[in-house]
């Protein structure tokens, strides 16, 4: 089994991924300080997203603070149905600001 540095927090909140020319809503389902995993709606296509890729996520906080996340992929999987391709993965967040930090501190 995968040892983290942090635990997961188990909560849902909404994001958008920004790869490339590629932007993607999706679902974060559970996060820590230095990590989380996500998943997104389906899309027609997907575009620069593979394992160690570089990328920005955005959310809104639920104390209404816009949060932009520098983060890298860690591993991630496609799921293809009629409707297009979803997919899930796992980042570690890359020098997590303040607020974000101060968001989890207020979970745990």
């Amino acid at each position: 089994m995968e040892k983290r540095d942090n635990s997961r927090i188990v909560d849902s909140l909404d994001a958008e991924i920004i790869s490339g020319s590629g932007s993607y809503p999706g679902i974060i389902m559970n996060f820590s300080e230095k990590g989380l995993y996500i998943v997104t709606a389906t899309a027609n296509s997907i575009e620069d997203i593979a394992p160690s890729t570089a990328l920005e996520l955005k959310c809104n906080l639920p104390s209404g603070e816009k949060i932009s996340l520098n983060c890298k992929v860690k591993w991630f999987q496609t799921k293809t149905s009629p409707h297009g391709i979803s997919f899930s993965m796992g980042m570690g967040i890359l020098d997590p600001p303040e607020g974000y930090k101060e968001f989890i501190r207020t979970l745990k």
